[in-house]
């Protein structure tokens, strides 16, 4: 298996939200905005998104008081698709990397 992990910087948009699930596995939801210039058929484009992103275990932990909006961060992970009980879909960032910069 190969790391294909994608990395993305951005700024908190709102305060990390941390929750415990029923067998006491931490988890912390938060979302970034991304902006940054890209080059595309030689010319320069603007890119901006919201991306959500989640954490799980001994990461959650470590980030806990840690995350705070308005924070620059540069995340690593990969990518999924997670579906609401409303059949809304959106893509999440699973951080396996975060760091302040």
């Amino acid at each position: 298996m190969t790391d294909n992990f994608l990395q993305l910087t951005g700024i908190v948009t709102e305060s990390p939200i941390h929750k415990s699930s029923p067998s006491g596995i931490e988890h912390c939801n938060l979302t970034i905005e991304h902006r940054s210039v890209q080059e595309e058929a030689g010319l320069p484009r603007n890119a901006m998104c919201y991306m959500p992103i989640a954490t799980s275990g001994p990461l959650a932990s470590q980030l806990k008081n840690k995350l705070s909006k308005g924070m620059k961060i540069k995340v690593s992970g990969f990518i999924t698709y997670h579906q609401s009980k409303s059949n809304l879909g959106k893509l999440v960032l699973h951080a396996q990397y975060i760091e302040q910069i």
